[in-house]
């Protein structure tokens, strides 16, 4: 049973926006150097209607490095619920100080409070002192592995101990190109009395930049409680993506610009900078792009969040060729939340430069609305009222036909079918897709459906983008006890063909 008086989301908040407002804050020149690198990371999904789901984290992590000293101080908030009842609530500060006595070794003090809700951790509480080495200490990878004695204070499931700890950690970085670093540790703290009690902390992760102040993180933890409590499991693994931003800009990596290269400019070259902030022409022939977004918890809490799509479109100048589809998948608890397919294929004779006769086909599928099958085919008339190299806005609408089995009952006949579709190179790195979808049986007025998609892209190289993708369905007639809308937010990775 989680209890819901055992730090609850104000607090967590309060703590968490504090830690922000300690953060050293300045407004920086291209010029002016500062010892202080800010960041902030946020990744969050979310499905509301008959799957209901939310998840989101939060990071805040500051560093200094300057002469003999270095230091960090940051926070982390993981948080995932399903069906309103919540099933991730992690949140941990920590604080470190390092003194270098050479280049390589060092005398340091740490500090962590960790609470977690779902493993019954009230509070832990450790500090400590360290004498650490770095093995590797260079402009491109950092090896450093530290160790010695602390103090714990914790309360788990009612029970409050206090005990000596030691603390052995390792930790690496490298930066794997101009726009990407990876970063491992794994600290281990058992009771200095008792080995066999002690609490093992891994995570692993890659920051990709996509410009001076904006970056893709991906990060994976493992957590291990060797003495969990009561009826709770001992490991605990939480995967995430999300976006990281810099209060600042990122360091300087070739100690002259602090900038990150244009993904779009293999020569990396100043003179080319200035053509890269204009839109970009609509491309002809073959364009197609797949995506992946994904979250998981697993452990204690046990979630799984997954949307996959593909989308393929051929321009011509007689006529025009699309395909979409989307899947979406999400479990807690091993119980299915979400899990639906929807694919629409459509072409288009131009009869004009802008007037086009389409012929199209859609297929729904949802589980948890309890559609088993949704097939519309349709042929429409449709225009172009915007059509320019980087801006396209296109309306049409024709009779269709729906076959469809819904709440067990299967079902056909005659619809009207309109559609709106804009797309839109907003400038040489970041795009706009939009589509709206509507199906109605005329012979009754009260059955229709709706299904709209967005999804903005940011180039972070010329194959790969960051996608911020939301969609939105609404049947009118649900089956059963289903609801009538559904409605899904997600980011990950996109793939350019």
């Amino acid at each position: 049973m989680i209890r819901s008086s055992h730090c609850p989301t104000k607090p967590k908040l309060a703590i968490f926006f504090g830690i922000l407002l300690l953060l050293p804050s300045y407004n920086l020149s291209a010029e002016t150097f500062s010892p202080w690198e800010n960041t902030a990371a946020a990744g969050a999904s979310l499905a509301k209607g008959n799957a209901d789901n939310l998840s989101y984290n939060l990071h805040l992590l500051s560093s200094y490095e300057l002469n003999n000293t270095e230091a960090h101080i940051g926070a982390d908030w993981h948080y995932a619920e399903n069906n309103d009842v919540k099933n991730t609530d992690s949140f941990k500060a920590f604080g470190e100080y390092r003194h270098l006595l050479d280049d390589r070794a060092y005398l340091g003090t740490n500090t962590s409070y960790l609470v977690d809700d779902i493993t019954d951790i009230d509070y832990r509480i450790e500090l400590g002192v360290v004498a650490g080495y770095y093995f590797i200490k260079n402009k491109n990878q950092k090896l450093s592995f530290e160790t010695g004695p602390g103090y714990v204070w914790q309360d788990q499931a009612d029970i409050t101990d206090d005990f000596l700890s030691l603390r052995f950690a390792l930790r690496y970085e490298r930066q794997l190109a101009a726009r990407s670093k990876f970063w491992f540790s794994t600290i281990y703290t058992p009771a200095a009395d008792d080995f066999s009690d002690y609490l093992l902390t891994t995570e692993a992760g890659i920051d990709t930049a996509i410009n001076d102040h904006w970056a893709i993180r991906t990060a994976l933890r493992y957590q291990h409680d060797s003495t969990p409590a009561p009826d709770r499991q001992a490991g605990d693994t939480l995967l995430t993506v999300g976006l990281r931003y810099a209060l600042g800009s990122y360091p300087e990596k070739d100690g002259t610009t602090g900038k990150i290269p244009d993904p779009s400019d293999s020569s990396h070259s100043s003179s080319h900078s200035s053509s890269h902030t204009g839109p970009e022409a609509i491309q002809d022939g073959w364009t197609s792009t797949a995506s992946l977004t994904l979250s998981m918890a697993d452990g204690n809490s046990d979630n799984l969040n997954t949307t996959a799509s593909y989308d393929a479109a051929l321009r011509r100048d007689i006529g025009e060729f699309f395909f979409t589809g989307t899947y979406s998948y999400a479990e807690a608890d091993n119980t299915a939340s979400a899990d639906s397919l929807i694919t629409r294929t459509q072409l288009n004779k131009l009869l004009t430069d802008n007037t086009y006769l389409g012929i199209g086909l859609g297929l729904l599928r949802d589980d948890i609305a309890n559609i088993d099958y949704r097939l519309t085919p349709a042929v429409t008339l449709g225009h172009y009222f915007i059509k320019e190299d980087h801006l396209t806005l296109s309306f049409e609408v024709g009779p269709g036909y729906t076959f469809e089995k819904v709440g067990g009952i299967t079902d056909d006949y005659f619809s009207i079918v309109a559609g709106e579709k804009l797309v839109w190179e907003i400038n040489k790195r970041i795009s706009l897709k939009q589509s709206l979808t509507g199906h109605i049986n005329p012979s009754d007025t009260d059955d229709y459906n709706l299904v709209a998609d967005l999804a903005l892209d940011t180039d972070i190289s010329k194959h790969l983008a960051w996608r911020i993708a939301a969609s939105w369905s609404f049947d009118n007639t649900p089956a059963g006890d289903s609801d009538q809308d559904d409605i899904t937010l997600s980011s990950g990775i996109t793939i350019k063909f």
